[in-house]
């Protein structure tokens, strides 16, 4: 009899705390997905304040730049998968109105890595930045980039950085949150307040 109470006591206590622990999980996921967008944004806070310009170009320019080109990059991405149309439901990540080319096989896209910390830049004929002289890049600006705790990529729509755009755009880092689609618009105007979407998680850049 005393088992079956001391079992009875411990499957009861289980049932108490069992949210609260699913909710614990929750929130950390969400913390360390937040940390990681701040981290990716400083970095390339870093690299615009050492090289003078965004992380989309394909060139070795070390002078300020009037405008982007249409060879240079719209997204920068983390290791994994990228956005499809089960992924994207706005279809501003995968080349929609306004978007900003993240889907596989886009010649306008390059990974996070190449540029903040290897500087290899993948795509066809991409150069590497400079690395001496005046606006050189100093990195690297991150340690690694991983996927974000749910298991998709981190997404940064880099191309919206571009000085001549009118009206001018705001760029950001997303993480697409628990349910693992990329809600939030991509092609908003930089006076607008950006508020995520959906369970989206983001971090500004401008």
């Amino acid at each position: 009899m005393e088992v079956v109470i001391v079992l009875a006591v411990i499957a009861a206590i289980s049932a108490a705390i069992a949210p609260m622990a699913f909710s614990y999980f929750a929130d950390a996921k969400k913390a360390q997905a937040q940390n990681d967008a701040n981290q990716i944004a400083s970095g390339i806070n870093n690299f615009f304040s050492d090289t003078a310009l965004p992380p989309y170009k394909n060139t070795t320019s070390t002078t300020k730049i009037a405008g982007k080109q249409g060879g240079d990059f719209d997204c920068l991405y983390g290791s994994g998968l990228t956005p499809s149309a089960t992924t994207d439901p706005t279809g501003s990540w995968v080349g929609g109105g306004g978007g900003v080319s993240c889907q596989s096989g886009s010649a306008t896209r390059d990974t996070i890595e190449d540029h903040l910390i290897l500087n290899t830049p993948s795509a066809s004929g991409a150069k590497s930045y400079v690395t001496t002289g005046k606006n050189a890049w100093q990195g690297p600006y991150l340690p690694s980039v991983g996927l974000d705790p749910w298991g998709s990529p981190y997404l940064v729509n880099i191309g919206k950085a571009d000085p001549s755009a009118s009206p001018q755009k705001a760029v950001w880092v997303i993480s697409a949150g628990p349910n693992g689609q990329f809600e939030t618009n991509a092609d908003l105007n930089a006076t607008q307040a950006l508020t995520a979407s959906g369970d989206d998680i983001v971090s500004r850049i401008k």
